[in-house]
């Protein structure tokens, strides 16, 4: 209760500090979508720690930080003293040339929100409750073989209206990443837009369905588990001096454009540059 007023309170504080569990479980893969994090957020400003993460992208120890609300956001290794823009369009860019080799299209794309309520109280911050189902056919080619699935994915979403600070998108996202095709991601996008505040609570069940009929469903439930308003230096949101600029995609650059094997992006930093 003490949260909730403070968020619905005016603004006396700085920032505000959140810790998030995600678990994955069932189908291949759903492991990495585990991770535990601690956030720091002031206006456009967040902070984004991997206290513990199955994800080598997101390697335990390293952080996203950003000072425009995510327009810009970069991952800082603490360990090999690096940090590389958190490209998202550039990612989707090198994704989309991976989907052009295996001829991936996307088709019949559809995005229904099944339902809006006030919902539970999460950590004691009221919530708006909405349900959204997404569907949509996969299919590809590569090398005479080809692959057909039929995709749905059915969410449950605890948002606080009172969350309004963009810095919280970063990591407390309305929409889900893009997938490289123009109408689906638009379409995503207006729908998902359409919530108020930003998720404490999202459960999102994904069941895919070739063309033998044979299923697989995961789940991933993220949840804030810890949220109190207090003042966040800004130094909180710096990049420490002397860290060394990386680059996330491939570049051909090699073992001298910084590809160590004791990097968790090995084989994915290009050129390095030293900061002032």
């Amino acid at each position: 209760m003490a949260v909730a007023a403070l968020l619905l309170s005016a603004r006396s504080f700085a920032g505000v500090v959140y810790a998030a569990r995600t678990t994955g479980e069932g189908g291949k893969g759903a492991e990495m979508q585990s991770s535990t994090v601690r956030a720091w957020v002031s206006e456009g400003n967040a902070k984004v720690l991997f206290e513990a993460s199955e994800n080598p992208m997101t390697e335990s120890g390293s952080y996203l930080i950003t000072r425009d609300g995510g327009q810009t956001i970069y991952m800082v290794n603490p360990e090999d003293k690096t940090y590389a823009k958190w490209d998202l369009e550039a990612m989707l860019q090198f994704a989309s040339g991976a989907m052009k080799m295996v001829n991936l299209k996307i088709s019949d794309p559809k995005v229904e929100k099944l339902g809006e309520r006030p919902g539970e109280p999460v950590i004691g911050v009221p919530t708006t409750y909405y349900k959204f189902r997404t569907s949509y056919g996969m299919q590809m080619k590569f090398f005479g073989m080809s692959q057909s699935n039929t995709i749905v994915q059915d969410e449950e979403i605890w948002a606080a209206p009172s969350l309004l600070d963009a810095g919280f998108g970063i990591w407390l996202r309305k929409s889900p990443p893009k997938t490289g095709d123009d109408q689906f991601d638009a379409l995503m996008k207006t729908e998902m837009q359409k919530m108020n505040g930003f998720p404490l609570k999202r459960v999102t069940v994904t069941t895919t369905t070739d063309k033998k009929g044979k299923s697989e469903t995961t789940r991933t439930t993220m949840e804030v588990t810890e949220m109190q308003m207090t003042p966040i230096p800004d130094s909180t949101f710096e990049i420490p001096a002397g860290y060394t600029e990386t680059q996330l995609l491939p570049t051909g650059e090699g073992e001298e454009g910084g590809q160590g094997s004791d990097n968790p992006l090995a084989g994915l930093f290009g050129k390095k540059k030293k900061t002032s």
